[in-house]
């Protein structure tokens, strides 16, 4: 395998690559990973992945964990307060990390990999694909020009992606004019631990939480305001005298961006996957285009590493693009309409929209969907790697990622329910005391693709040998239309499958259809 870019995506799906025992080689035309915080937020989801690869401990030492955002008038009055939350997936729903720290974590745990490695001042220059392999012409430090012969080739390479130029691979959308100058500073005054925007017509502007003491200031340019002015001193103290006294700031990076708003046409051309800001630019109001990255990875490496096992035929990997281009474009849209709803600069428009915000942010049902954050769109699979549901008629959660509750292990540990689950396939069982899933994952194909067996009690005294979900409440849902159902579990964490013990025979026979892409393709559910 070669990945193209060490940034967060690139990073992420070596170690995942890594944990699976795929032989991996990171290149990376830069000398070390990034010396600048580009991105700064993480999502619950990025946070699972990390802890499946071993490294959520180390990342969230080193964070501002569940950040909020509270919205703030012009008048002054608090307009809606998102609170830091601990959500299904066992993290916060957004987290502030400082991006140089972050990667580096990322690139030290790549070295745990005997299979995994990473080179630094390494420039793609040509890829062809050919005989089943894809060889990409590499130049190092000393401008010699090296080829590298790979089974799959993943673009992780940033917005200015080289390989998908290379392969001529369009980006589709709309990029957007409006620039805003970003400010990173160390020992800020400030240390509350959540976003503060200021939706002020006048100047919208947000402040952002930063590990170590640091706050980021990002605010946006009005009309004749000149990019290549706006960061000299006298320009920032008329910007931050509202907030602080400029002359009091330590000053980390400063520079102006411009937003984009751009999904690739197709993810995949031939044997070469785009991942992250190669493959989608969006927005950063919905602070999704870091996590984005991550969900890519995290849903096409498990299926490259069963590809190279032995364990599905390449068909397998049409389902990547299927499964997550829909979500894609669903981050993008919703971070423009954020961005529209809150970077309003007509007076009237902002007020009114203050006054609706502030009435909607307290009523129960309409403050619930604003302070959780429910308007960022939940990845749910409607193609792709799914198979027939055998459970309980109604609302299924296949499709759906797996919620994961703190469980108690029949040794008697406390511990998220990853830990119980394992790195690849797993079959759950809800309430189930009377299937002996163990023995049915000692055979057959359950047993060559070494699926983990977990049983999961909602109440300690049905436990009998089973975990047992101690957190209730983020699990309810689940348990509540899925109890003695047996959910097939990918390693990506989303639920491929519900159904009763009895289905499980059945059950089998369609997975090894759909592994061996012998029967009717991916399916709906």
């Amino acid at each position: 395998m070669l990945i193209v870019g060490a940034g967060p995506t690139g990073l992420a799906a070596a170690n995942l690559l890594g944990l699976y025992g795929i032989e991996t080689l990171v290149v990376e035309c830069d000398a070390q990973t990034s010396t600048i915080p580009k991105g700064i937020y993480i999502d619950d989801e990025f946070f699972r992945t990390l802890d499946g690869v071993g490294l959520a401990t180390q990342v969230y030492e080193n964070c501002v964990p569940a950040a909020g955002v509270t919205y703030y008038s012009r008048l002054g009055f608090r307009i809606a307060a998102i609170k830091g939350q601990i959500t299904a997936n066992g993290y916060g729903n957004r987290s502030a990390i400082w991006q140089p720290e972050f990667e580096q974590v990322l690139a030290k745990g790549i070295e745990r990999w005997d299979s995994a490695s990473v080179r630094f001042e390494r420039t793609l220059v040509d890829l062809t694909e050919g005989d089943g392999k894809v060889t990409a012409g590499v130049v190092d430090p000393d401008g010699m020009r090296h080829e590298i012969v790979a089974d799959y080739v993943l673009g992780c390479d940033g917005g200015r992606s080289t390989v998908r130029k290379l392969l001529d691979m369009p980006m589709e959308g709309q990029s957007y004019e409006q620039p805003w100058a970003v400010i990173d500073m160390l020992d800020d005054t400030d240390q509350s631990p959540f976003s503060k925007y200021f939706v002020h017509p006048q100047r919208p502007t947000d402040s952002i939480p930063a590990p170590r003491c640091g706050r980021r200031f990002e605010f946006m340019l009005l009309p004749g305001e000149d990019p290549d002015t706006i960061l000299e001193d006298d320009s920032l103290r008329r910007l931050f005298a509202p907030y602080r006294d400029f002359d009091d700031v330590k000053v980390f990076r400063k520079a102006v961006y411009t937003f984009h708003a751009l999904l690739v046409r197709d993810m995949r051309v031939g044997r070469t996957f785009l991942l992250g800001d190669a493959a989608h630019l969006m927005p950063p109001f919905g602070a999704s285009g870091m996590n984005s990255g991550s969900r890519d990875a995290t849903n096409l490496c498990w299926k490259i590493a069963a590809v190279l096992r032995g364990h599905a035929t390449p068909d397998i990997l049409d389902t990547y693009d299927l499964e997550r281009r829909g979500h894609c474009q669903a981050v993008i849209d919703i971070s423009v309409t954020l961005g529209r709803i809150v970077n309003l600069t007509t007076t009237w428009l902002a007020y009114l929209r203050d006054l609706a915000f502030w009435v909607l942010s307290r009523a129960p049902v309409t403050g619930a969907y604003i302070t959780g954050m429910r308007y960022i769109p939940r990845a749910v699979l409607r193609d792709g790697f799914l198979l027939p549901s055998g459970g309980r008629p109604g609302r299924s959660f296949v499709g759906h990622m797996l919620s994961q509750p703190l469980v108690r292990t029949p040794g008697g540990d406390d511990v998220l329910l990853d830990t119980v689950l394992g790195p690849g396939f797993a079959v759950v069982g809800l309430d189930c005391p009377a299937a002996d899933l163990q023995a049915v994952v000692r055979t057959g194909l359950w047993h060559r693709l070494s699926v983990q067996a977990v049983s999961v009690a909602s109440d300690a005294s049905d436990a009998n040998g089973h975990a047992v979900v101690l957190r209730d409440s983020r699990f309810v849902e689940t348990l509540r239309q899925h109890r003695g159902d047996v959910l097939l579990v990918r390693p990506d964490r989303y639920i491929a499958a519900a159904v009763r013990p009895e289905g499980l025979s059945r059950l089998e026979v369609e997975l090894q259809r759909l592994m061996a892409g012998t029967g009717d393709g991916p399916t709906s559910s």
